[in-house]
């Protein structure tokens, strides 16, 4: 072989090489551009998921609170039907008490008073209040 068949060689192959190296470097480029957008995309989801995960803990927390006050709603009626049958008495007692300190002619008052008051503490042992009737003898005694 003579000089110029090798420096013919190898410039052909130092051509193809360029050559490969360029398409390298367009699909290395398009790669690039590709992760590019990947990221964009990882990014906004990312964003997305953030935002849906901030909607969802609020939600859960709504609903949490929801969900406390109607336990606390459910769970109380014991306690406080025994607080409000506890206060009904104390009223009762203390109207007892006035009506007495203020006549003590009004006897038959007074019995039907007594009389309320000891339907009271029946209906304590069925945890039942009678509301409606407690007003309404309230509301007699005020009209007095």
């Amino acid at each position: 072989m003579t000089n110029s068949q090798t420096i013919e060689k190898l410039n052909d192959g130092l051509i193809q090489l360029i050559d490969a190296y360029e398409k390298l470097q367009e699909k290395n480029d398009k790669l690039e551009e590709n992760i590019k957008e990947l990221e964009a995309k990882n990014s906004d989801l990312e964003y997305k998921l953030s935002d849906f995960s901030d909607n969802s803990e609020q939600q859960d927390s709504k609903m949490d609170g929801m969900l406390s006050k109607i336990q606390s709603l459910l769970s109380t009626p014991s306690s406080t039907s025994s607080k409000i049958e506890e206060e009904v008495n104390e009223t009762v007692e203390d109207v007892i008490d006035n009506i007495s300190d203020d006549s003590d002619e009004d006897d038959e008052s007074l019995d039907s008073i007594l009389d309320i008051k000891l339907d009271d503490d029946n209906a304590e042992s069925t945890n039942k209040i009678d509301l409606g009737r407690m007003e309404s003898l309230l509301n007699g005694l005020n009209n007095r």
